[in-house]
């Protein structure tokens, strides 16, 4: 009966809090950089990004903690942050990435050390 009753309490978490993290995953295009509750500063790398290489699908980006390889695979998005365009975000592609540009990754899993990024945002030029 107790097995019963965690399966159920687990059900019933997942189903409770799933639609919140479904919904700011489906949001996270118009969120400004650095401005996700709960990721950012937290589980993302907030920096500028130091090197692109197209070839090899991977960013370096450099934080205050030193230099840091991201992989992109091919469930990465990619959005562009115009906040300071005042204009709204929108989807990008891997050209939108850019030397010197202000960047926010958050990793697949939260997990940094497998480097392979979920989400890219990078912060348009005026």
């Amino acid at each position: 009966m107790k097995s019963l009753a965690r399966v159920v309490l687990a059900l019933a978490s997942l189903w409770c809090c799933t639609p919140g993290a479904q919904a700011q995953k489906a949001t996270e295009v118009f969120i400004p950089i650095g401005r996700s509750t709960g990721l950012s500063g937290k589980l993302t790398l907030i920096g500028k990004i130091a090197a692109v290489d197209p070839q090899n699908r991977t960013i370096t980006a450099m934080d205050e903690s030193g230099t840091h390889t991201v992989r992109l695979s091919e469930r990465t998005k990619i959005y562009v942050d115009l906040s300071l365009q005042r204009s709204p975000n929108r989807p990008g592609t891997l050209a939108d990435l850019r030397t010197g540009l202000l960047t926010e990754v958050k990793f697949e899993g939260n997990d940094r050390s497998k480097g392979i990024a979920e989400w890219i945002k990078v912060q348009a030029m005026g």
